[in-house]
């Protein structure tokens, strides 16, 4: 989340001056160069892999969620950003419900209607317009409830440094296009910040991947809270822009959900039920 909240800073760093499409396309290049040592250490071997079409899903849907990322950050504060992110766990539970057929216990009901109770505080419609970013931010967070279970169902058969290079080799093609259309040669500083943005991807997706290999999702959700407090921090120290206190009060009511769920699907998994 610390790597996400970083990537995050540098997309809004360059808000007027490099689009988009373009900090899309570096984050993506760079993001498989620094790949490259751990590619030359197991050969080609270590791309080897049954699936092919859920990895090109996978980083069709990864693509598209950067895209909506970077685009939010441009137009609304970090914290907000980071703070609509943090319903995730809820709409992934409401996807495995919808998409997987999963049980529809009143546990996970009760916390997608508590997340979204702390997303409405948020954006607070009817008080405020909603801005563009919260709707870039929501749109993305729907995908990313998709890459959950995806990166999920990836995780059982294949090594997480596999399934963030085919992510790569996925990325770096299909943003390249785009990029040409609005292309813009950064200086030198530019474009050491924006390899910046492949660091701090890879390091996001290689720790993610990581922990959805050695534990359950219920375990890892509830850290998704800790991207609000990282984007904050970065937020006013880089930009000196601050959360107001709807968005903490949203963030903690969303929290306070994912805990609950969190601990209610653990309970569930050791009953003697389920033993």
């Amino acid at each position: 989340m610390a790597s996400w909240a970083c990537m995050a800073a540098v997309a809004r760093y360059f808000t007027g001056e490099i689009h988009t499409f373009e900090i899309v396309f570096f984050r993506s290049l760079f993001g498989g160069i620094f790949l490259l040592p751990w590619l030359f250490k197991v050969g080609l071997g270590g791309l080897k892999t049954q699936r092919v079409g859920m990895h090109l899903v996978r980083g069709f849907t990864g693509l598209a969620v950067i895209y909506l990322l970077f685009s939010a950050v441009a137009v609304a504060t970090l914290g907000e950003v980071a703070a609509i992110m943090s319903t995730r766990p809820m709409v992934a539970s409401l996807a495995t419900i919808i998409i997987l057929h999963e049980a529809a216990h009143g546990r996970r009901w009760a916390a997608t209607i508590v997340g979204f109770i702390g997303a409405l505080l948020i954006i607070r419609p009817g008080m405020e317009e909603v801005s563009t970013g919260a709707l870039y931010a929501f749109a993305a967070v729907i995908l990313m409830a998709a890459l959950t279970i995806i990166m999920k169902s990836l995780a059982r058969t294949e090594k997480p440094d596999t399934i963030v290079v085919w992510q790569m080799m996925v990325f770096t093609p299909c943003a390249l296009i785009p990029a040409i259309l609005v292309w813009k040669t950064p200086d030198l500083w530019q474009f050491l910040l924006l390899a910046s943005t492949g660091l701090f991807g890879t390091m996001t997706q290689r720790c993610l991947t990581r922990a959805y290999a050695a534990a359950d999702a219920i375990v890892i959700m509830p850290f998704d809270f800790t991207r609000l407090i990282f984007s904050a921090l970065l937020g006013f120290i880089l930009f000196q822009e601050f959360p107001d206190i709807w968005v903490w009060a949203g963030g903690l009511i969303i929290l306070i959900g994912v805990l609950w769920m969190a601990r209610q699907e653990a309970k569930a998994a050791t009953s003697p039920s389920n033993q």
